[in-house]
Parts: structure tokens; sequence; C-alpha cells
């Protein structure tokens, strides 16, 4: 009964379209139970009230009376701990799949200091603060990423049970928000196919006295600290980074036909595995797999390793 109850709760409760950050909860559908220990007040309550009126007991229902009166005001508080919480904006990491993803949370209260506010997705570990006025804090949220892909969040819920523990109240958000698993790393043999040809992208790490200088191009995120053109940042021209000619000719493709399966999530796991292995070895790499043609990158280009790894997490 009891579980049976809960899940007709939730299917209530977490209907409704996906909304952006940053978000208000004031105006939202706010919900409200007794909990366990509400219950157990309740039932003491009553049992006060008929031994009283067993007895004649006018200070028993005086007593009996202030309790509920207590008890209903404080439905009152425990709304408004969670009613004027701003949800200012999250973030989150790519991970693999199987690994567990942490979904941080900023939230804000600008009107007066909130106590025992939960945070947390259905199914998944909840983290429980206080917030001072005017402050932002953060809540750090697990999700579990099974699979690999693009996923959108299950209901976040917001809820406290302050100051006394005899009611919950919360409100359920689905956050419009997807976060991206890499495929599951499996270890292979580092194999690959010959580099490109001429103008096709940038190849592998340099060799002294064996390559000649190109040009400048403006920084990308996540090109290689040693090809930053410090001197020119020196000199208050901005931030430049090092192309070389020579770099062409060595670069190498790391390609689906050479994965030796018939198990497409394997075989995608495995290229997985050889991305890594080449950006760990600063190795200029490519990538060819059905529907994808990468150019190889800069060696040690973090952009292009997440680059690949995208692209391979969103195979279908």
């Amino acid at each position: 009964m009891k579980g049976t109850l809960g899940n007709a709760v939730r299917r209530v409760t977490s209907r409704g379209h996906r909304r952006p950050l940053p978000l208000g909860i004031k105006g939202m559908r706010i919900y409200i139970l007794p909990t366990g220990r509400g219950v157990l007040f309740a039932c003491a309550v009553v049992s006060m009230i008929a031994g009283s009126m067993n007895y004649s007991n006018n200070p028993g229902f005086l007593f009996a009376f202030l309790l509920v009166a207590m008890a209903m005001m404080s439905t009152l508080y425990t709304q408004k701990n969670i009613k004027e919480l701003t949800l200012v904006s999250e973030k989150h990491t790519a991970v693999f799949a199987g690994e567990r993803l942490w979904f941080e949370l900023a939230v804000k209260s600008d009107t007066a200091p909130r106590y025992n506010i939960s945070a947390g997705f259905k199914g998944q570990g909840r983290q429980t603060l206080d917030i001072a006025t005017g402050e932002t804090v953060t809540f750090r949220l697990p999700l579990d990423a099974p699979w690999r892909g693009r996923f959108k969040p299950g209901p976040l819920v917001v809820s406290s049970t302050y100051p006394f523990g005899l009611f919950r109240t919360w409100v359920t958000l689905r956050l419009d928000t997807e976060y991206l698993v890499f495929p599951k790393p499996l270890s292979h043999p580092f194999v690959s196919s010959p580099g490109p040809a001429e103008g096709e992208g940038i190849g592998a790490s340099p060799q002294s006295g064996a390559e000649d200088f190109k040009e400048l191009r403006s920084y990308r995120a996540g090109d290689p600290l040693n090809r930053i053109a410090w001197k020119t940042l020196a000199r208050g021209q901005g931030v430049w980074t090092k192309t070389f000619e020579s770099e062409r000719s060595n670069a190498v493709y790391i390609s689906w036909d050479l994965i030796r399966t018939t198990q497409r999530e394997t075989r995608i796991s495995h290229l997985c595995h050889l991305v890594l292995e080449a950006h760990r070895q600063g190795v200029a790499y490519g990538l060819m797999a059905p529907g994808i043609t990468i150019k190889p990158g800069a060696p040690g280009s973090i952009a292009h390793r997440d680059h690949c790894l995208s692209s391979l997490a969103v195979i279908p």
C-alpha cells in the first residue's frame, strides 16, 4: 500500500516540461505531506484529546490544541523555507560509461536564510545544506551514467523538513540540460592506418631539426602549452599557437575497419581506448568511423581528444 501510494505521488509530481536555468521556485507547484514523525505526532495529539475528553481535563485540551496550532504554523514555515529559492546555474563534466557523473547545482536565497535544504535526483544520492541570506551554495549531486551517449537527467527534487520535521515539502523540477557520456574504453593493441595526404590536418609530435615553422594561428582551447608563442604573448600581442610544416606527414588515423570484432559496442569501446592511448603517447591522430571523419589534430590537444570521444559517444 505504501509503495503504491508513493508511486502515485511520484507520477503526479514528476510531470511538467523541462525548464532552463536560472529558475525561481516561487510560484511553482509545491507539495507538502506529513513525515513519519508527523504521523506519530498526530497520533499522540489525538490520544491526548481523547484522554482529555474522557476525564474532562481542560489543561489537557489546552495543551493538545496548542500542539495542533504549532503543527499548523509549521506547515507555513516549511513551505516558505524553499519557496523563494533560486536555482542559479549547473555544471557537469563528461564521464565514461559506467562511471558516476557529478552534477553541481548552484542555489541562492536572496530574502532570508534557509535551513535543511535537500536536493537530489530521484533514485540517486541527496545532499542537505543550509543557505545564508544572499549566499550561493553548490550542491554536488551524483548521477549514474550506465551507457554512452547524450542523456537528460531525471526529475530533480528540492525539499525540506524544517523546522520540526513534522512535514516534508518539496518541488519537482525537470531541468533543460543534458550531459554527455563517453564510451567505456576497452583495451586493444594500438593499430592505425597510414597518415593523411598532404594538407589534411596537423601531424605528429615534432622532432628536433626535422620541422619547419609555418605560421602562427589564433589559440584554440586545448592547444598544447609547448606550441604557444610565449614571446608574442609577453609582448602583449595576444595568444597564438605555432604550427609546423613537417607535422603533416606523420599523422595516423584510428579506423573503425581495423577493429576485428562484430560487436558494435565493443568496437566503439576499443576505438575509445585507442583515442586515449594516442593522446597519451602524443601521437597526431584522426578518426574514421561510420559517418565520422575527423582530421588529425595537434599532438596532445585535449580539445581534439574530446571531439573524437564525443563523436564516438553519439554513434547510433
